[in-house]
């Protein structure tokens, strides 16, 4: 074979080597991820972690129905820990909080999250519940709507009146309870709620007991039995307020406490 036929032969054997060895650098899987890809953390700080219903995020086809929450106040809602979304997917002011019975079995409440209709609340009248606060409780239904009822909250309820305990049972940051003559629980509402913008606040609210007539104004309340169970129904599920209550009819709340933003 001649010297430039076996050269030949040689160059084309390099040639096809080469070919090869691209080749397989070409199949090879990287090792590590491309800068461009985001961690699955980051997506996840996107999504609402307050709602143990929380959907996906998607974009609204359209604004939410009206609802009635801006007689709450005009800065808004306070965030207040618990959350339950009306029929449009809005957080509603009106927070269930829980049902309760007192250590002896005779009474029962629940404990709701809501708003006060007015800034400033009076002292209730005596033939009612002596030396007790008087505001308009609003509840709203899962539309958004607002339903408003008269409330006391505390005074002198139980007889005898022990003359030595204050009006009021209640806490202005939610955590200690402290006890007001009414006078003082009117300044401290309508302070806190004027600096707020915002009227919510928390009641335990009386439902029920088996002892009626402890005192004039626990009769009274009694009488009220019926209706109290149909809101606290309500207030379950969002649907089945009365719109017509008894004459005179009030909600009693034998304590609150106030919401400020942590």
């Amino acid at each position: 074979m001649s010297l430039s036929r076996k050269s030949i032969i040689f160059f084309i054997l390099i040639a096809l080597g080469l070919t090869a060895c691209s080749k397989e650098i070409s199949t090879q899987v990287p090792t590590s991820e491309p800068e461009s890809v985001v961690p699955a953390i980051q997506l996840e700080t996107i999504l609402p972690t307050h709602t143990s219903d929380a959907a996906p995020i998607s974009t609204p086809t359209s604004l939410p129905d009206e609802n009635d929450y801006a007689v709450c106040g005009s800065e808004g809602l306070i965030d207040v820990g618990y959350y339950f979304k009306d029929n449009s997917g809005n957080i509603s002011p009106t927070q269930l909080v829980r049902f309760q019975k007192t250590d002896d079995g005779v009474r029962d409440y629940v404990a709701v999250i809501t708003c006060l209709k007015h800034d400033e609340g009076k002292i209730s009248n005596p033939e009612e519940v002596e030396k007790g606060y008087e505001n308009e409780i609003i509840f709203f239904d899962k539309n958004g709507l607002a339903h408003t009822y008269r409330i006391i909250i505390g005074g002198h309820y139980v007889a005898p009146y022990d003359p030595s305990h204050k009006d009021i049972t209640g806490s202005i940051n939610g955590v200690d309870t402290l006890f007001y003559e009414v006078e003082e629980w009117i300044e401290v509402t309508r302070s806190q709620f004027v600096s707020n913008g915002s009227r919510q606040i928390g009641v335990d609210i009386y439902l029920d007991d088996n002892h009626g007539a402890l005192s004039k104004a626990l009769t009274l309340v009694y009488s009220f039995r019926e209706t109290n169970l149909q809101i606290a129904e309500a207030l379950k599920t969002g649907e089945g307020y009365p719109e017509q209550v008894p004459d005179d009819f009030f909600l009693f709340a034998t304590d609150a406490w106030l919401i400020q933003e942590e």
